[in-house]
C-alpha cells in the first residue's frame, strides 16, 4: 500500500508519477494540488525542493551536471532499488543471493539507469514544458516578484506564488497563489494578427490568477488577492477583473469594478460583491495597518495568517470589541501598544503567543 505524501522522503517524491508530472508538465490541477499540500505540510518543503531539483537535473545534458549532482541522483535511485528489493524478497520464497552480490548488481542497474535518464533528459529537454518557479515568503516577510512579462506581485508574509518560467507565445499568463499578494499586471499584446486562443478583443492576452476557490482573469490592472483557509477575497484597485469558479466549464462570470470587494467561500456558490475602500485591504502594501470598525478577532486572524502570531483574548466579549485606526508604522509592537492603550489592556507575550487581558483596575471599576 502506498504511503501518504506527508510521509514521503526525497527518493519517494522522485519516483512518484504524480510528483514528476507536476515538476515536468505542470497543469492547473496538479499545481493547485501540490501548492495546497506544501501549505499544509511545510515540513516537507526541503524534500520537495531536493526532489524537484533532481528531476530538473535529469532534463539537462550529462555534461552539465556536477559530480555531486550525479552522485546524489545515483544514491537516490540506488536506495529506491534497495527498498524494492527488500519488498520483493519479503514476498518471495526463492533463495536469496548474498547481500554483496545484490548491491553490486543493483548498483550497476542504478548507474545504468542514471545514465539513460540523463541522456533521455537531454534529448527531450525542448519537448518538455517549462519548469515551475515557486516563491515562498516566511511569516512577516514581504517580497516583490517580477514575472516573465514584466508584471509584478508583492507577496505578503506566509504566502506562496507559483508560475512557469516561460511566457512566450500567445498562451494565457497563469500564476497560482496561496496567501496574499498585490498584483500589477502589464498589458501584453498577442503576437499575430489572428486572434489566438487565450486572447481577448483588442488583442490582449489574459492574465489568470488561480486560487483554491476562484480564478481571477485580468487584462491590465491592479488588484489584491487574499486566499486563506480556502476562502478568497479580491479587491480591485484599477482596471477590471473577471471571477469564475475553477474547473467549472459553465461557471457564472462575475466582473468587478474599481473599488469593489468580492469574497468567495468554498461552501457558498454565490460570489459576494460589495463596495468598499480598497485601502482597507491594501494598506499592507504601503507597510501600514488600517482598520475601520474591525473586530479584534479579525485583527488576531490577520496577525496569525501573516506573522504566525497567536493572539489569545481573555473572553469572547473582548475579542468582539471593534477598533478603528491607521498606523503608518507597520510594527507589531506599535499595534499591540495601541490596542492596549485603546482598550486598557495588559499584553503578555510568550514567544509567538500573545495574551490580551483587561487591566485589574478596569475590572474593579466595572464591579
Amino acid at each position: 500500500m502506498k504511503k501518504p505524501y506527508h510521509q514521503f522522503e526525497t527518493r519517494d517524491f522522485v519516483l512518484d508519477n504524480a510528483f514528476r508530472q507536476w515538476v515536468l508538465q505542470p497543469t492547473e490541477q496538479n499545481m493547485t494540488f501540490w501548492h495546497t499540500f506544501m501549505l499544509k505540510y511545510p515540513e516537507q518543503q526541503a524534500n520537495i525542493d531536493e526532489a524537484a531539483s533532481i528531476l530538473l537535473h535529469l532534463r539537462t545534458n550529462h555534461d552539465d551536471l556536477t559530480d555531486a549532482s550525479q552522485q546524489r541522483i545515483h544514491q537516490v535511485l540506488l536506495q529506491a532499488f534497495d527498498n524494492q528489493q527488500r519488498a520483493d524478497t519479503s514476498l518471495s520464497a526463492s533463495p536469496i543471493r548474498p547481500l554483496w552480490q545484490q548491491r553490486r548488481f543493483i548498483s550497476r542497474i542504478a548507474a545504468s539507469l542514471t545514465g539513460l535518464l540523463l541522456i533521455a533528459g537531454g534529448t527531450m529537454y525542448y519537448l518538455l514544458h517549462p519548469s515551475p518557479q515557486r516563491i515562498h515568503t516566511t511569516f512577516g516577510e514581504n517580497r516583490s516578484v517580477t514575472l516573465p512579462d514584466g508584471s509584478t506581485v508583492l507577496l505578503n508574509g506566509n504566502s506562496t506564488l507559483t508560475f512557469t518560467d516561460d511566457w512566450s507565445g500567445n498562451k494565457p499568463r497563469e500564476v497560482w497563489l496561496d496567501g496574499e499578494g498585490f498584483f500589477k499586471v502589464a498589458k501584453k499584446q498577442h503576437l499575430s494578427y489572428q486572434l489566438p486562443r487565450g486572447a481577448v478583443a483588442g488583442g490582449l492576452i489574459k492574465f489568470i490568477t488561480h486560487t483554491p476557490g476562484v480564478d481571477i482573469t485580468v487584462l491590465g490592472t491592479q488588484f489584491n488577492v487574499n486566499t486563506r483557509r480556502g476562502n478568497t477575497a479580491v479587491t480591485l484597485v484599477e482596471g477590471r477583473v473577471q471571477l469564475s469558479k475553477p474547473g467549472v466549464r459553465q461557471s457564472r462570470v462575475v466582473e468587478l469594478k474599481p473599488g469593489q470587494f468580492a469574497t468567495i467561500q468554498p461552501s457558498v456558490g454565490k460570489v459576494e460583491v460589495k463596495d468598499e475602500k480598497p485601502q482597507l485591504h491594501t494598506s499592507w502594501v504601503q507597510r501600514q495597518f488600517l482598520f475601520e470598525n474591525t473586530p479584534l478577532s479579525d485583527i488576531a486572524q490577520q496577525l496569525r495568517d501573516t506573522y504566525g502570531l497567536d493572539l489569545v483574548f481573555e473572553d469572547a466579549d473582548l475579542a468582539n470589541r471593534r477598533f478603528t485606526g491607521n498606523l503608518s508604522d507597520h510594527s507589531i509592537e506599535t499595534l499591540l501598544t495601541t490596542l492596549s492603550l485603546t482598550f486598557n489592556l495588559s499584553v503578555r507575550r510568550e514567544g509567538e503567543r500573545i495574551i490580551l487581558q483587561r487591566n485589574q483596575q478596569t475590572l474593579n471599576t466595572n464591579n
